[in-house]
């Protein structure tokens, strides 16, 4: 069997290491001393991302919704996002009391469609969430283009996208950054933990003080109390970190092989121009989705179909008023793609064993 992520062999790889730092937390003598800890973890992330600064918090979701409240998005605000996400990006907006304001998506990059924003704005539009989806950045040109014009605020959802660049910079920097650590990301802890990243030192001051969670009246807090990361999720992050970069390398090869080994009819999410994918997760579209996974499955290969049902259409945002048929890409999309194994633990001849019952399944 070719699982679509095997968490024990990926981790094997770091044992000694997370162990090690788990070890080490164990051993600290107070309070002061793990949130020391953490720190290190935020500017070592932070030093890797290219950002000034770094706040590490208990999930992705977190991070969307605290960054939405420090950019001021209140009640009513609309903010504008894709259609094609997983649910939390627009859960951490209705959190917040904003209401989601959703759009389609490109056919090939599967990313938010810039001029789509700009036909959509409108005077209640306070903010843009680009989802930089299964670690594709999105066309950050575009988007800040028209934020720009109608003075929007960005908040980067980059849940898939730890490393990814857009025009040789890290995604994370042309906003508020939100990273989602779990489990199934590329740089994973065990459950849930969060990123947060930021260039503007008044903004961090602001969500440090959404974190803390004291008798204090003057505190603006995030209403996702509590929220700190835990310092055994960071000590698993921080044994990780230093190999991100060989993680990220590791999947590209990956994804390099499907499309070199992929049958030439076989659609999938093309890269953003000047963009540089990390590939969370390799997709393919194609016509006979429920066919071909069956056929894998029956073959050893286990697949994955990430969002059956896009956002507007679901029974929790069915008060938005949305309608099949509104967002024609995204509801394509949703019927045909199929996330393939590409976990950095595969080997080249697992790809080709698994493009190789593609072809068959297809003849």
């Amino acid at each position: 069997m070719i699982p679509y992520k095997d968490y024990q062999k990926e981790n094997e790889i770091f044992s000694k290491k997370i162990t090690n730092n788990i070890e080490e937390v164990i051993k600290l003598k107070s309070e002061y001393k793990h949130e020391k800890y953490i720190e290190n973890f935020e500017k070592e992330f932070a030093e890797y991302n290219h950002s000034k600064y770094a706040i590490a918090v208990n999930s992705g979701t977190t991070a969307l919704q605290i960054a939405l409240k420090a950019s001021g998005i209140k009640k009513d605000d609309e903010v504008i996002l894709p259609a094609y996400t997983y649910i939390s990006t627009a859960l951490a907006v209705s959190n917040v009391g904003a209401k989601p304001g959703f759009i389609d998506i490109k056919k090939d990059t599967l990313t938010i469609d810039p001029e789509k924003i700009r036909v959509n704005v409108s005077n209640k539009t306070k903010a843009i969430i680009p989802v930089h989806i299964h670690g594709n950045p999105c066309d950050m040109e575009g988007i800040l283009e028209v934020a720009k014009k109608y003075n929007l605020k960005i908040i980067e959802d980059a849940s898939h996208a730890h490393g990814a660049e857009y025009s040789n910079k890290k995604v994370g920097n042309f906003g508020i950054g939100c990273f989602s650590c779990h489990t199934t990301k590329n740089l994973a802890g065990i459950g849930n933990s969060g990123l947060i990243t930021t260039n503007d030192k008044r903004l961090y001051e602001i969500i440090k003080k959404m974190v803390e969670v004291k008798n204090n009246p003057d505190l603006n807090l995030s209403k996702r109390t509590p929220c700190k990361i835990n310092a055994i999720q960071a000590s698993i992050l921080k044994a990780k970190l230093p190999y991100l970069d060989k993680i990220i390398t590791r999947k590209r090869n990956n994804a390099c092989s499907y499309i070199k080994n992929l049958p030439k009819y076989i659609e999938y999410q093309k890269e953003e121009k000047d963009s540089k994918h990390v590939y969370r997760d390799f997709v393919i579209i194609t016509e006979k989705r429920e066919k071909l996974a069956n056929y894998l499955e029956q073959n050893g290969v286990e697949t994955k179909i990430r969002y059956k049902t896009p956002l507007h259409l679901t029974g929790y945002y069915k008060y938005l008023g949305c309608k099949r048929g509104d967002f024609q890409v995204t509801e394509e999309i949703c019927k045909k793609t199929l996330c393939l194994p590409i976990s950095y633990s595969l080997s080249k001849k697992d790809i080709e064993y698994i493009c190789s019952k593609i072809i068959t399944n297809e003849l």
